[in-house]
């Protein structure tokens, strides 16, 4: 792809402005450009400001590319555009999947004013299993949804396991008979109704109350285990290939999207843990830290990565801005610009993890999320 020039400006409306009005929410199984395309809503006016905005700041050729693959893979892209902003706003010119000796084509060639690096972004999928479960519940929450009482709010707290290809009838119907009431008097009190089937029971909650979209206001959480540290490692391996031919320092920006994902597992997947023992009456006689993580394995070899670039919850609102950890083994020169980030480096004399603070404090407002706490009616 050409050169992305921050000069260079879209002329043409990517996502336009609906012609007619429809405030409706985002469906549970629609694409969220199509959602876009149909939505007068303030969210979705903003979420398109957002998208237009940030795509505009490229090239045509490279604007295609992300209205291309925003359709096609959604959340990886939505991750990419993200990256390539921040490095513009970082002082990057960019160059997109340019090929290296190896015929690789890493996402990102930033040319910043000192010096060039090569980013490739990672968007990996966090508590798949979460995802499974979310998907296998779709169907049954239309179900419900389509079956909420007048004047009644609808949470659901259990449902059975009913699989994608297993016949809903049995819960239609069981639906049907729990949510056929009146609609609420003046002194109605919220209230549980449960039913039982073979696959398991349905618990729903209703309390006295309307939503304009007559949609399920409440879910239970689901059951899962945190698998951060454990993708982290994953994606530092997955991408070695792609990226070790080239012709730059590297850096990996990883986009960590689990339930409860954060630094610290970024900490404990590339540099290690701490570790406390306790004698046999319980008083603590030895701390310290085991350098088990990907950037402490040990090898005479200049590792691939000149570090990461550690992203948390990015999403429409934006998220906490990056970290940069630094690999302990790298000479490479990197550009000022990102040295300003957070930074997060292995000290191995002391045994510790230091943090130095970003010099960066704007960096976020710069690329301009969605912004909904100024707006009204969502």
């Amino acid at each position: 792809m050409p050169r992305a020039k921050k000069t260079e400006r879209a002329k043409a409306i990517w996502l336009p402005e609906p012609s007619i009005k429809n405030d409706t929410h985002k469906n549970r199984l629609e694409h969220t450009l199509d959602w876009l395309g149909r939505s007068t809503s303030v969210k979705a006016t903003e979420c398109r400001r957002f998208l237009n905005e940030s795509v505009s700041k490229f090239p045509k050729e490279v604007q295609k590319y992300f209205h291309h693959y925003l359709h096609e893979r959604w959340h990886t892209t939505f991750f990419e555009l993200i990256v390539a902003r921040m490095l513009q706003e970082l002082g990057a010119d960019l160059a997109f999947e340019t090929s290296n000796s190896e015929g690789k084509r890493p996402d990102f060639a930033a040319n910043f004013p000192d010096c060039k690096i090569i980013v490739e972004a990672i968007a990996p999928t966090f508590n798949a299993s979460v995802g499974v479960e979310a998907k296998n519940r779709i169907p049954l929450l239309e179900i419900i949804d389509s079956n909420i009482p007048d004047g009644w709010l609808v949470g659901v707290w259990e449902l059975p396991k009913i699989g994608p290809a297993d016949s809903k009838q049995d819960f239609k119907r069981a639906v049907e008979r729990v949510l056929d009431i009146l609609p609420p008097t003046e002194d109605a009190t919220d209230f549980e109704l449960t039913a039982e089937l073979p696959s398991g029971v349905i618990r729903l909650h209703l309390w006295p109350g309307s939503s304009r979209n007559r949609r399920v206001a409440m879910e239970g959480v689901y059951t899962t285990f945190d698998n951060s540290e454990e993708r982290i490692r994953h994606a530092i391996r997955q991408k070695r290939r792609q990226v070790r031919s080239s012709d730059a320092p590297v850096l990996l920006a990883i986009q960590a999207s689990g339930i409860s994902s954060s630094f610290e597992d970024f900490d404990i997947a590339l540099f290690g843990r701490t570790y406390e023992s306790y004698d046999r009456h319980g008083a603590l006689v030895e701390t310290g830290f085991t350098p088990s993580g990907e950037f402490n394995n040990k090898s005479d070899k200049a590792p691939t990565y000149a570090g990461a670039l550690a992203f948390v919850d990015m999403g429409w609102l934006g998220g906490p801005a990056p970290v940069l950890y630094r690999h302990p083994r790298s000479s490479s020169v990197l550009p000022e610009s990102v040295l300003r980030l957070a930074q997060r480096t292995y000290d191995a004399k002391a045994g510790k993890i230091r943090n130095q603070p970003s010099a960066e404090h704007n960096l976020m407002q710069k690329l301009r999320f969605v912004q909904m706490e100024t707006k009204s009616g969502e």
